[in-house]
């Protein structure tokens, strides 16, 4: 059986108080770090991803651009910002947070057969982090 300590090591809160969203439980944001960088603030993807949220510069750029703000891809706390901001937009945008988070993952333009492949993975890894997030910090 694997102790509560390693859980919590496995599963930080780190970055919490930096999480601002009138949307999204911290503890969801935190599920979706675990999920895209274990918490590396300089984790880049093979597709270049980038950070604690894994953020395409493109996408960084984009965002920057239609939201009229100037986050650094590059800065931990403003990567966790552009990833948080793009999540809402995304959920807005299909009404939908299982929908949002596919289209995190795979981008909203993708083929059908890659949102359900590795779009669903991707949904089933962030939800079983979610359902251990809550448990670990809220005791639900």
């Amino acid at each position: 059986m694997v102790s509560l300590y390693f859980l919590f090591n496995w599963f930080p809160f780190k970055y919490a108080e930096y999480i601002n969203s009138d949307l999204f439980d911290r503890l969801l944001i935190l599920s979706i770090i675990n999920v895209e960088s274990s918490f590396s603030e300089d984790a880049i993807s093979p597709l270049g991803a980038y950070g604690l949220m894994q953020i395409m510069p493109e996408t960084s750029k984009w965002l920057n651009e239609k939201f009229k703000t100037n986050y650094n891809v590059y800065n931990p706390i403003d990567n966790l910002n552009l990833g948080i901001m793009y999540l809402e937009y995304l959920y807005k945008r299909s009404g939908s947070l299982e929908k949002a988070l596919v289209d995190y993952n795979t981008g909203p333009y993708s083929k059908e057969e890659i949102r359900k492949d590795a779009g669903g993975r991707y949904l089933s890894k962030v939800k079983k982090v979610y359902r251990i997030y809550r448990f670990l910090y809220r005791g639900d």
